[in-house]
């Protein structure tokens, strides 16, 4: 395995950047929380340099996913959040820092999926639980969508309703016009791409479905 440019490896790599970056100056943040990071980064670059086989990977994606859970108890545990809105920090940050906690998480099993850079991020079959006008923007709907958790996706796709299943991509969250999206509707053409299967696994794509992850994975890693 090429692991020095696999995207989801270096997907995992900008995450652990991310975190140094959204975490630096924050007060009431432990200082093991920056140890942590770093510990993570050192893992990463030894994943990454390390051109092994899945199967020889696992001891270090398994010391990677130790010092996640360190951090993880570090930031506050289960009360992280509430933790980070005490001290001021946004939902925009908040959600970055849930973004990258995930794609460390879960680089194994993405790992196990197609050589595309489409899988650098988790996607999901979602169940939209509600849609609601976008309180700045005529053009978008906000919905809550259950891809195994609750996450908020903002869409131009204005046809979209309560109890469809669609695909979703959960990418880099964005702030379009003052609500943070977690993720992204996948389709093409004229809208999003309705799909069977169970909440949270993963769906049956098309190239053209692949694609329009992929452009936006690929303008991240730049």
């Amino acid at each position: 395995m090429d692991t020095a440019r696999n995207p989801k490896i270096l997907m995992a790599e900008r995450c652990i950047k991310d975190l140094a970056r959204l975490l630096t100056g924050l007060k009431g943040v432990g200082r093991d929380t920056a140890k942590l990071v770093n510990a993570m980064e050192a893992k990463i670059l030894e994943i990454k340099y390390s051109y092994g086989e899945l199967g020889g990977l696992k001891p270090l994606l398994s010391e990677l996913n130790s010092h996640l859970l360190e951090f993880y108890n570090a930031l506050g545990g289960n009360q992280w959040v509430s933790k980070l809105r005490k001290i001021g920090v946004d939902n925009e940050k908040i959600a970055q820092i849930k973004f990258a906690m995930n794609i460390i998480y879960n680089l194994e099993p993405r790992l196990k999926l197609p050589d595309d850079p489409a899988y650098a991020v988790d996607i999901r079959v979602g169940e939209i639980e509600s849609v609601m006008k976008h309180p700045n923007a005529d053009k978008l709907k906000v919905c809550n969508v259950n891809v195994g958790k609750v996450i908020t996706v903002v869409t131009n796709d204005l046809s979209v309703k309560p109890g469809e299943k669609v695909a979703v991509s959960l990418l880099p969250p964005a702030n379009l016009r003052g609500v943070v999206s977690e993720g992204m509707f996948v389709g093409y053409g004229k809208g999003v791409s309705r799909k069977d299967g169970h909440v949270g696994t993963l769906p049956r794509l098309n190239e053209e479905e692949l694609n329009s992850i992929r452009k936006e994975v690929l303008n991240y890693l730049r």
